[in-house]
């Protein structure tokens, strides 16, 4: 199959630059990609923009931002196409990167996922093999004994941790920016549980699918460009720990979540302390993330 049996998938929250980057990303590289943009209420031109510059994309308006894994599931539906490609709006495809996520997916019919290597705009990788979320993995890297351990051994975290990104394997968790899915099983798990707003949603649903006897691929020969932190931003950063403390309780229990929690909250607190003691710039950045983590 090419990439006419391919919906991607890019979610829009005021980012017109990025999101009409993206697409337009998708449809020099995958003419026959079907291109579905998801509008979470922005409020801005992105109708225009995506007109003038990619007009096959297909706009759809949500009237609220439900959030990220519930733009998602509107923009997944409608559509035979057996491949479901996520996007977030600052992910940029390189030329090949759809065909061989999609070999993958074809080489392998365990697999329900399949993610690239990512990169910084600079051509450095970008880590992207997680673990998934466990109270004393949060506690690890809430801590900083993952960092202090350089994510390695029984201190490693679920996002700090060092994995092997140079080789195709299948994986426990990845960064969501650019997720090919076999459109199936996305659709027997249910597609994202739409009661996470912002972060944990792909982690949430990759469990789900682990849980069914689905495998997760790792595939660093096809490349993504992701920027990374364009339309979540420091002042949401407290969604962060409001969905990882949702996902515990989740799967493992009303007092794992309340352990998970409070060692965020410290954490937080901890690095809060010692952004009041930075200086300049980079100090008032870190202070209004963690104070949205410790208000929200």
């Amino acid at each position: 199959m090419g990439s006419d049996s391919v919906r991607c998938v890019i979610v829009h929250y005021r980012t017109p630059f990025e999101t009409v980057r993206s697409a337009v990303a998708v449809a020099q590289t995958e003419p026959e990609a079907e291109i579905v943009v998801v509008d979470n209420a922005s409020g801005d031109d992105i109708g225009e923009r995506l007109a003038a510059e990619v007009p096959r994309a297909r706009l759809l308006r949500e009237p609220q931002n439900r959030g990220y894994g519930a733009a998602c599931n509107r923009g997944a539906r409608g559509s035979p196409r057996p491949f479901l490609l996520f996007l977030n709006s600052d992910a940029f495809v390189r030329p090949g990167a759809i065909p061989v996520l999609q070999a993958a997916l074809e080489a392998d019919p365990s697999a329900a996922i399949v993610g690239p290597r990512l990169e910084y705009p600079d051509g450095r990788l970008q880590l992207s093999i997680q673990r998934l979320p466990t109270p004393w993995r949060i506690f690890c890297e809430s801590s900083g004994l993952a960092a202090l351990s350089g994510g390695r051994g029984f201190l490693r975290g679920h996002t700090k941790t060092r994995e092997n990104h140079e080789r195709p394997r299948a994986v426990e968790a990845l960064k969501g920016a650019a997720l090919l899915f076999r459109r199936t099983a996305f659709e027997e798990a249910g597609g994202f549980d739409e009661d996470f707003f912002l972060y944990a949603e792909e982690t949430d649903l990759m469990t789900r699918l682990e849980r069914r006897g689905r495998r997760i691929l790792y595939e660093p020969r096809a490349v993504v460009v992701h920027t990374g932190g364009v339309s979540a931003g420091d002042a949401l950063f407290g969604e962060l720990h409001a969905s990882l403390g949702r996902y515990v309780r989740k799967f493992h229990g009303p007092a794992a979540s309340r352990f998970a929690r409070a060692a965020m909250a410290l954490g937080a607190a901890g690095r809060y302390g010692a952004a009041l003691l930075t200086p300049g710039e980079p100090g008032r950045r870190r202070r209004i993330r963690y104070r949205a983590a410790l208000t929200r």
